[in-house]
């Protein structure tokens, strides 16, 4: 047997072996759309599309959120674009409870809110289950809004990184 088959037999008796384990996802199963109705046939066709576009897209992005993003009139709605923050922020704290709950080993102490905008999340959820966050987010405009919005008292307990996601190094994630 190669080692490749033997990884993937190894790999799929132990997520079986694990109660409630997430099923292992292979690369070159994912295929669907894109937000612009475009279908690709593997995650590495995909991959190959955004490297010829990369610079151009990002640069389309920055500039958008440059222009006023979304266009909120408040920290909560910034990212929301319109006034559902309380619904929404109530349905992510039962969403996340819902995953806590199937953990075998009961709380976790520390979150990353990936591209954290305002810290919405952060405020509203995050620092309601966890004792620390680290907020990533690209916009440097921002990741310094974030301070204020949080407040001294949350702040305190959070940890701001600010870059693209893509950008990130291991040592990103100290808590």
């Amino acid at each position: 047997m190669s080692s490749s088959r033997k990884s993937k037999k190894s790999a799929a008796m132990l997520s079986a072996s694990i109660p409630n384990a997430v099923p292992i996802i292979r690369p070159d199963s994912i295929k669907g759309c894109d937000d612009m109705g475009n279908f690709y046939q593997s995650h590495s066709e995909l991959e190959k599309v955004q490297s010829i576009h990369r610079a151009s897209w990002y640069a389309t992005n920055k500039q958008w959120w440059v222009d006023g993003g979304y266009g909120g009139l408040t920290d909560d709605e910034i990212m929301v674009g319109d006034g559902g923050n309380h619904q929404d922020c109530e349905e992510g704290l039962k969403f996340l409870d819902r995953i806590m709950s199937s953990r075998p080993s009961g709380r976790v102490s520390n979150a990353i809110d990936a591209g954290a905008g305002v810290g919405r999340v952060t405020k509203n959820i995050l620092l309601k289950r966890f004792d620390s966050v680290n907020l990533i987010e690209g916009d440097a405009a921002f990741s310094k809004r974030s301070r204020a919005y949080l407040g001294r008292k949350r702040a305190i307990r959070c940890t701001f990184t600010c870059c693209r996601l893509e950008e990130l190094r291991e040592q990103d994630f100290v808590f």
